[in-house]
């Protein structure tokens, strides 16, 4: 019974080492993908920082961080609010994409309560946050068509509707 030789074991090897260091590489630098990174204040810009401060309603920020999703740069901010923390998530140029709070348990609609309390179990204790995102609707017609379109702030589109008809009702 011969043994392997040490170069048919690194010819083994090394391809699968060269792909899971290139698959780990392409995970980490996905365009499509997230990343989030601490920054200073100082690292903010001046219209995202005022936009902060501004939703901040004079509590001290505590916290500030980057964030890349979907190739779209967006700065948060973090304050302690009157049940907990509070982030904001805005665009570079100020513009508010999404609020985060802690809110108190009593203070869930009852449908929402009810189905988080199946699905953890009655004896779970549930901890709160209310999301709350900023969205456009865009609507204009083209010939006989009435369209609908959803845009979040950074300009993505997230939901297209169009009739056809020449009924003037826009709302």
């Amino acid at each position: 019974m011969s043994r392997p030789s040490k170069t048919r074991s690194i010819a083994f090897i090394c391809p699968i080492a060269a792909a899971l260091v290139l698959g780990a590489y392409a995970l980490a630098h996905d365009e499509g993908g997230e990343t989030e990174r601490r920054v200073k204040e100082s690292e903010v810009p001046k219209a995202a920082l005022d936009a902060l401060k501004d939703l901040a309603g004079g509590a001290a920020l505590t916290e500030f961080s980057e964030e890349i999703e979907n190739g779209a740069t967006y700065y948060e901010g973090s304050w302690k609010g009157t049940h907990g923390n509070v982030d904001a998530l805005v665009t570079p140029s100020g513009d508010l994409v999404e609020l985060e709070e802690v809110i108190p348990l009593d203070s869930l609609p009852k449908p929402v309560l009810e189905k988080a309390r199946k699905a953890a179990g009655q004896d779970a204790k549930l901890f709160v946050e209310k999301k709350t995102y900023v969205m456009y609707e865009v609507k204009y017609r083209t010939g006989d068509r009435r369209h609908e379109v959803v845009y979040s702030p950074d300009g993505r589109t997230h939901g297209h509707e169009q009739e056809e008809g020449d009924d003037d009702q826009d709302d």
